[in-house]
Parts: C-alpha cells; sequence; structure tokens
C-alpha cells in the first residue's frame, strides 16, 4: 500500500502537466490580445489620400449573379496614375490596366486602348467601367465615396507600418459586389 503523502504527490505530478499548459494557454492567449490592441492603439490609418503605394491581393466581382475573381497588383504612382496586373487562377491570363487622369486604358500586349471601349462581357470589366476610375484607389486605402451611388465598407484593418491599413474592403452600388482582400501593402517613401 502507497503512504498517503506518497498518493497526493501522484496525484498532483499527473495534474501538473494539464495547470501548466492551461496556465501557458492563458497567458498565450492575454499576451495576443494585449498585442493586438496595442497595434491599433499606437498606428494611425493610413491616409486616404497617399500617392505613392503598392497593393497585392484577390478580389471577386459580383453582377448580375455571376462571379469572377482575380489577384491582383496594384501601383500608385501619384494621385492621377495607376497600374493594375490582374491575373485568374494561377496566375494566367495577365492584363494590365492603367490610369491616367479620370481614364482606365487596357493594355493587350501592344495594343492599348480605353476600357469604356470594350464590351463589359464580365463581373470584373462590368464593375470597372462603372466604378469611377480615380476613386477606386482611394477607396482601397478606406477612402468614403463622394456619391450615395456606392458603398464602400473595411471590414478588416491590419499592421502595415507605420499605419494601419485595410484588409478586406467590400465595395457595393449599381446592382454589382466587389470583395477585396489586401494580403500585402507597400508604401514608399516610407515616412
Amino acid at each position: 500500500m502507497i503512504p498517503s503523502s506518497r498518493r497526493a504527490d501522484h496525484r498532483l505530478g499527473s495534474l501538473l502537466p494539464g495547470y501548466l499548459l492551461l496556465s501557458v494557454l492563458l497567458v498565450a492567449g492575454c499576451a495576443a490580445v494585449h498585442q493586438d490592441s496595442s497595434v491599433s492603439a499606437l498606428m494611425p490609418r493610413v491616409p486616404t489620400d497617399l500617392a505613392l503605394w503598392d497593393a497585392s491581393g484577390k478580389a471577386s466581382f459580383t453582377y448580375l449573379k455571376e462571379v469572377d475573381t482575380a489577384r491582383f497588383h496594384w501601383r500608385r504612382r501619384g494621385s492621377e496614375q495607376d497600374l493594375i496586373t490582374l491575373s485568374g487562377p494561377f496566375s494566367l491570363n495577365s492584363q494590365t490596366l492603367a490610369r491616367q487622369d479620370d481614364t482606365l486604358l487596357w493594355r493587350d500586349g501592344e495594343q492599348i486602348r480605353p476600357l469604356s471601349d470594350l464590351d463589359p462581357d464580365s463581373p470584373a470589366l462590368a464593375a470597372l467601367t462603372a466604378i469611377p476610375p480615380e476613386s477606386l484607389g482611394s477607396w482601397l486605402l478606406g477612402a468614403q465615396p463622394d456619391s450615395s451611388v456606392w458603398d464602400v465598407v473595411v471590414t478588416e484593418w491590419q499592421s502595415a507600418p507605420p499605419w494601419q491599413a485595410p484588409s478586406r474592403v467590400t465595395i457595393s452600388g449599381s446592382g454589382m459586389e466587389i470583395k477585396v482582400i489586401i494580403s500585402q501593402w507597400e508604401f514608399s517613401p516610407a515616412p
């Protein structure tokens, strides 16, 4: 028969790993919550009129119950200039759009023409021809539209030093919806 003090030590020894694990999880959970809230409190939101930035991610375009998806790389090189590369699944069928002021141009190989000249036969083209080109990049930064036709909602923010920048943006209006997930932001020159 095991003396009672040894039984108590044995029970304590078998419970100790469980308590230790629970303690570690609680401390780690509290640290993660504290870290997220401190980042939010210390970092201001990115200015919506920022002139130089790059963003990469994915977008889905829904129009008339049809859906298109694309990966994108967006380069803003001034308040009047954007270069947007869109690609389909597996980075196939890459297309480039260039914005100069309020005109969006479609580059297909050597051929360049206004996007408005194309037949909007897909939800992506329908959305890109309907949205004011000069506004779309600012909406990705979280700017609100000037008209009641469009609605822009930032549903998630991410740390993109020195700011918080949108991670998920939903743009809706004129019978269409665009959901954007921005996986990476680069601001240059960094302030």
